[in-house]
């Protein structure tokens, strides 16, 4: 597990590593080993170096296994499936595009005019750099053509904090961490930032219907081992991972975290997914000019 406990992908993948041990065998056990650094591609690195035997695998995200190696980190000097086998989707999860309650913004059209009436004076927040949030943010900000200023936050709590208090005016960030804020009435959500609605909120818009037709973003969670794992293990693994993510209990606490489950996850799929998203962060990356180095 490449972030610290508490996240949305370590939720994730303490369900997958509850369920997935006794699918692969009687007495069968996985263990959770948090390694966070370098935003998430230090645990990426152990993984991808580590034996191909099926033993130790990587929780990852768009952050972890797109947008790192897109901005050509030098933690990520990593190919997302030349360097991993991907194994199982567990599904995406969508981002709000947030303002604070009282901040007198209720559309995304309002948020754009105060931007543009203030060229450089506003900021937006994220929970690091490099991260899928600080991607979000500067590509909406460039798509609009207005100028935002990036603050960013240690973690991901710190995020909605900064937007509720005014120290940052927006941020774009994952439903699952900002879903009791926009619920309690402290942050307002304008839009989500799929091409579809989220289910949970479906009278917000998407930022594409409110203003931008070409953004499109969202955060994903994979099961990914070592590149040159033999076929039977990665089939045995993509197997398990997939009835493990058809358990209604696991489904509904995905759910909870705004994450969207993959019902039909395999190792072909999620590797297809995996190099259409990898594409799609690279030409992001590219027109933001975001560099990590």
């Amino acid at each position: 597990m490449p972030f610290a406990p508490g996240g949305n992908t370590d939720l994730a993948g303490r369900l997958m590593a509850d369920r997935i041990g006794p699918l692969l065998g009687g007495g069968g056990r996985a263990v959770v080993d948090n390694k966070p650094g370098a935003g998430s591609a230090l645990g990426a690195d152990f993984v991808r170096r580590a034996r191909p035997d099926g033993y130790t695998l990587l929780v990852g995200s768009a952050s972890t296994l797109a947008v790192a190696p897109a901005s050509g980190a030098a933690a990520a000097r990593y190919h997302p499936t030349k360097d991993f086998t991907p194994l199982a989707l567990f599904g995406l999860s969508t981002m709000g595009l947030v303002v604070a309650a009282d901040s007198g913004i209720g559309t995304v059209a309002e948020l754009l005019d105060r931007l543009r009436a203030n060229p450089g004076k506003f900021s937006f927040a994220s929970s690091g750099v490099g991260g899928i949030s600080h991607l979000a943010g500067e590509y909406f900000a460039s798509l609009a053509g207005v100028q935002a200023i990036h603050v960013p936050y240690r973690g991901g709590s710190q995020t909605p904090e900064a937007v509720m208090k005014g120290e940052a005016l927006y941020a774009v960030d994952s439903l699952g961490s900002i879903i009791g804020q926009i619920r309690d009435g402290a942050l307002r959500l304008l839009a989500v930032s799929t091409r579809t609605r989220d289910p949970n909120f479906p009278d917000a818009p998407t930022i594409a219907e409110a203003a931008l037709p070409d953004y499109e973003v969202a955060s994903w969670t994979v099961l990914v081992g070592p590149a040159g794992m033999p076929a039977d293990v990665t089939e045995a693994l993509g197997r398990a991972a997939a009835q493990v993510l058809n358990e209604p209990n696991v489904r509904s606490r995905l759910e909870a975290t705004g994450t969207i489950p993959e019902t039909s996850s395999s190792p072909e799929a999620t590797r297809a997914f995996m190099d259409r998203q990898f594409g799609l962060y690279q030409g992001i990356v590219q027109r933001i000019g975001l560099r990590m180095d």
